[in-house]
């Protein structure tokens, strides 16, 4: 009963061959397999142990690890997006600013059109070519007009003054068709060659008529006025402003990289210290928790991280208090098993193998401090007779009946065992020849009594061998044994010779 509730709660045992006591040509050959069970156990929870509490080396992160890292990521990331939301509003404000900038140019350029229109209607109408020419001078000479152009009705030019700086756009104009159907509306010209950029208007001069009939008055077109301003004076104040926004847009850039690293570190400082601590808890630190206290996706992580490693510690916890339960059980069953393997099933004394170890230690601790040490051979007489005349049952009482009156008679040090069929040993340590003698002859006694009691029908005795270890004439253990062998049958061959109940005074004793 005590095999199966053993290996009940041993774990199988898989690798049994680097265990020398794994295999026992005996009776009791399952202990050492519990012995390999119980150290297969222990062995795999210690690999089991020293594989989880052994940190790791912590590695360094190298360049490309950081490259690639999350925060290097998401910081590239951020200053691109800065950027390109900086170059598209930037673009924007060029367009915007290049749009104003023109229309307000426009604007300008067909006011003045209009006024020199006004101002020369009259020397227009009449032709008046000296006039003309001065007027064009002073405007060109103070205005920032580059060039101004008359010319009639049928599109012949009249008068026309150029800016001494603007000798490309003369060429332009003298070279371009006189375009009518453009009267009023401000045009961007631009010459591929010349490199020159003007920007051209052309307004109608008209006079009032008096008319003699019910209609009043009405305007009368006698010519053009043909007026240019340079681009290249508000293309510079164009290129100030970009360059100013240009400006603005590395300021940004660069205010945007700090920031995004500072604000991306934000997110990934939680991060990083959950990971080393889950690094930490996966070397088998149980007691490391996440700090992160948020209630985005990150703190989620956290959160669930912390319950993880709860649930993990408790269950851990738990299979430590299993594991300590189940190797007492395992060295409770193997220590009962260990001594019922080396007890006799009938008697409950020690069998002959676990004799011979206890009398090899007892030897060598009876030389080392040199103390006498003694042995007792008993051989119960006529025991045959005992077994043919009432039966196996009666026999085995009487074994039953001899290793209790031994066990009774026994000191706690002194050992004893079923030696054979019918012979009993005892091992007195500490204990001279004639100490070993009156212990003999008490238990013989008693024995003879017992008997008498249970079997009064029953004719048997007990003969005794006694061996003292000072008397030996060679010290060992089996010359102990061999001696006290030698006097027991010394002992049966005199029992024929003398009463039961008469006890002599040699070693050697019959009763």
């Amino acid at each position: 009963m005590l095999l199966p509730a053993v290996l009940q709660y041993a774990p199988t045992c898989t690798d049994t061959h680097g265990y020398r006591d794994c295999y026992y040509r005996n009776s009791w050959q399952e202990l050492p397999r519990i012995r390999c069970i119980y150290m297969s156990r222990r062995n795999a929870m210690g690999n089991q142990e020293k594989h989880r509490f052994t940190p790791s080396p912590t590695k360094g992160r190298g360049f490309v690890d950081v490259i690639l890292s999350l925060q290097c990521q998401a910081t590239t990331l951020v200053v691109v997006l800065t950027t390109c939301v900086a170059i598209v509003v930037a673009g924007f404000l060029v367009r915007a600013s290049v749009s104003s900038l023109r229309n307000q140019r426009a604007e300008q350029l067909v006011e003045l059109a209009s006024m020199v229109a006004k101002a020369t209607a009259s020397s227009i109408e009449q032709s008046d070519l000296a006039t003309l020419d001065r007027v064009s001078s002073e405007i060109t000479d103070g205005t920032s007009l580059a060039f101004v152009q008359f010319v009639d009705a049928a599109g012949s030019p009249l008068a026309e003054s150029f800016h001494p700086t603007a000798t490309n756009i003369k060429n332009v104009i003298h070279n371009a068709r006189f375009k009518r159907a453009a009267t009023g509306q401000p045009t961007l010209y631009v010459d591929k060659e010349s490199k020159a950029r003007f920007l051209d208007v052309v307004y109608p001069v008209n006079v009032f008529v008096a008319s003699s009939g019910d209609d009043g008055s009405y305007s009368s077109l006698v010519g053009y006025v043909r007026t240019g301003m340079v681009a290249q004076a508000w293309h510079q104040l164009l290129a100030s402003k970009l360059d100013t926004m240009t400006g603005m847009g590395v300021i940004i850039a660069v205010l945007g990289v700090p920031l995004g690293f500072m604000v991306v570190r934000k997110i990934t400082t939680p991060l990083d210290e959950l990971a080393d601590s889950m690094d930490r808890f996966a070397e088998g630190d149980l007691d490391v928790r996440s700090n992160a206290r948020r209630r985005d996706e990150i703190g989620r992580l956290a959160l669930a991280f912390n319950r993880m490693a709860d649930k993990h510690q408790r269950l851990y916890s738990r299979s430590l208090r299993l594991n300590a339960v189940l190797e007492r059980r395992v060295a409770k069953r193997t220590a009962q098993l260990r001594d019922l393997a080396s007890r006799e099933s009938l008697t409950g004394l020690y069998n002959r193998r676990r004799f011979n170890e206890v009398l090899q230690h007892s030897f060598s601790e009876a030389s080392r401090y040199d103390h006498d040490l003694s042995c007792i051979m008993f051989d119960l007489n006529d025991f045959k007779a005992v077994n043919d005349q009432f039966g196996h049952p009666a026999g085995d009482e009487v074994l039953i009946l001899m290793a209790t009156t031994i066990k009774s008679e026994l000191r706690s040090a002194d050992v004893a065992a079923r030696y054979g069929g019918d012979e009993f040993i005892v091992l007195l340590p500490q204990t001279d020849a004639e100490q070993a003698r009156v212990l003999a002859e008490r238990i013989a006694m008693h024995f003879v009594e017992g008997v008498s009691r249970r079997l009064p029908d029953a004719r048997t005795g007990v003969s005794m061998g006694i061996a003292s270890l000072r008397e030996l004439p060679s010290a060992s253990p089996d010359e102990l044994i061999r001696t006290a062998d030698r006097m027991l049958y010394q002992d049966k061959s005199k029992v024929q010779d003398r009463p039961s109940t008469e006890s002599g005074t040699s070693a050697p004793i019959s009763a």
